[in-house]
């Protein structure tokens, strides 16, 4: 790829930069990665943000790198430099809080799930849990979510082994990287790499402007371009040295 032309590239976290594990808090950016990040930050020609359904604090927790966009909660939380360029849905942490609570105590007998409170969604993790009472989580989360979503206008979306809570049609990865690319760079061209049903909007969103690329091949996916896995990411990497 040309060393002159100018890039913005989106990354999703999980299961694209980091090799998703069982449980979310044990996830790691490999050296290898983030030593490439930290050197393509540096380059004038390249921008890069990570765009993520973790909390703001913990993947800026998980990176720990300067001059990179963190896009978090879905794009809900946008933060570079220092400061928050974009703040959506506050109003929402409050509900979100108790919903929270009541999820660990109903799901605290089962044992491996996983609840995260994120400020802005909770998510409920069952990859750990016996395959036989994966349904019976899916059953607890949808029946205490409901009265909650009716009544703060929430959403229940699916993930790889995760079911999330969060505010209904506000903000998506699609609507955070349509709105970073033309805040930070629209003479940048937008590159998208991501592996998750969330990052579908993404790939929507940037089709039409740039390059989408999917970590495993999807028919249904808005993606253009498919890696077979997660090692072939380093492969897409060298495009952007």
């Amino acid at each position: 790829m040309n060393g002159e032309r100018k890039i913005i590239l989106f990354l999703d976290f999980d299961g694209t930069l980091s090799p998703i594990a069982k449980d979310p808090s044990d996830a790691i950016l490999p050296p290898n990665v983030k030593l490439w990040l930290q050197n393509l930050s540096k380059k004038d020609n390249v921008r890069i943000g990570i765009v993520t359904g973790r909390a703001l604090s913990d993947i800026k927790r998980k990176v720990g790198l300067k001059n990179i966009v963190y896009a978090a909660n879905h794009g809900m939380e946008v933060f570079y430099n220092g400061k928050y360029l974009l703040r959506k849905g506050c109003a929402y942490k409050r509900p979100l809080q108790m919903l929270a609570k009541e999820l660990i105590g109903s799901l605290s007998d089962i044992s491996g799930v996983v609840v995260e409170s994120k400020g802005l969604s909770v998510a409920v993790h069952y990859r750990k849990v016996n395959t036989k009472l994966r349904a019976t989580v899916k059953k607890i989360v949808k029946k205490l979510a409901t009265p909650c979503m009716k009544k703060y206008n929430l959403q229940l979306t699916t993930g790889k082994m995760v079911l999330e809570i969060r505010p209904a049609k506000l903000w998506n990865k699609g609507k955070a990287v349509l709105w970073m690319w033309k805040k930070l760079g629209r003479r940048y061209m937008p590159v998208y790499v991501g592996d998750d049903i969330t990052d579908e909007d993404a790939f929507k969103a940037l089709r039409p402007y740039g390059i989408t690329i999917r970590t495993g091949r999807r028919k249904d996916s808005h993606a253009e371009y498919f890696v077979k896995s997660i090692k072939n990411i380093v492969g897409v990497m060298a495009m952007f040295h």
